[in-house]
C-alpha cells in the first residue's frame, strides 16, 4: 500500500516560495485526506486482523489439542480472521484511485 501512495505524490515542477492566484487548494485537500484515510483504513484493519486472528489462534489451538477433529473447523475460522486484512487493503486501494493531486504545484513567477 505504501508503495500506490508513494507513486500517488510527484514533486513540484519548479520550486518557489509564493503560490500562483490560481492554485486548487481543494483538490490538494481532498488528495491529501484522501490519502490520509487510505493508510489510515489500511492500518487500522490490518491491526485488527492481527488481533483477531491471536485470539482465535489461541483458542482454537487449545480446542485442537482437546479435540483433534476440529482442524478443518478451526482452519476456517483463522481463514476468516485473516481475510479482514484483505479487505482493508482492498478498500485502501479504492480510496486511494480517488487521490490525484492536481498537475500544477509551485511556481516562482513572483
Amino acid at each position: 500500500m505504501a508503495i500506490i501512495l508513494t507513486n500517488k505524490i510527484k514533486a513540484p515542477e519548479t520550486s518557489g516560495y509564493y503560490l500562483e492566484d490560481g492554485w486548487d487548494y481543494n483538490g490538494y485537500y481532498y488528495a491529501g485526506y484522501g490519502m490520509f484515510s487510505a493508510g489510515l483504513s489500511v492500518g487500522l484493519t490490518n491491526i485488527a486482523s492481527g488481533i483477531s486472528v491471536g485470539i482465535a489462534g489461541s483458542s482454537c489451538a487449545i480446542a485442537d489439542a482437546q479435540d483433534s477433529s476440529l482442524f478443518v473447523k478451526i482452519l476456517i475460522v483463522e481463514i476468516f480472521a485473516s481475510a479482514l486484512g484483505i479487505f482493508g487493503i482492498i478498500v485502501g486501494i479504492i480510496q486511494s484511485n480517488a487521490c490525484e493531486f492536481p498537475t500544477f504545484a509551485i511556481s516562482n513567477n513572483y
